[in-house]
């Protein structure tokens, strides 16, 4: 298992409540530009996991023109789609204010 990168302020890589003011384009905390992959904690329902995972494995032993080797082959495009949809639809097409810190937990309610 691969550990966290820990930062001076002991959070686990950077991630920490953001306290920018809106409409400020300055990405908050440090920057982890140098790394093309990074290690999270993400909670799945556990029947989309199951799926995911049953796709991947028959997908890299079975089905090499897929180009799926891992999860992450399939996340990451999955990912990235829901976001462009949630920029389109909420920020007018732009990508989102940079934050390199994020809150944990679930947010207030409102």
């Amino acid at each position: 298992m691969l550990e966290p990168d820990l930062v001076p302020d002991g959070s686990v890589d950077g991630i920490t409540a953001s306290s920018g003011a809106p409409g400020v384009d300055e990405p908050t905390g440090q920057s982890t530009q140098s790394r093309r992959r990074v290690q999270r904690t993400v909670n799945f329902d556990r029947a989309v996991l199951e799926r995911a995972r049953a796709a991947a494995t028959y997908l890299a032993s079975c089905e090499p023109q897929a180009e799926v080797r891992s999860l992450a082959d399939i996340v990451n495009p999955a990912v990235l789609a829901y976001v462009t949809e949630l920029e389109e639809q909420y920020n007018a097409g732009e990508p989102f204010r940079p934050v390199l810190r994020m809150p944990s937990g679930r947010p207030a309610k409102r």
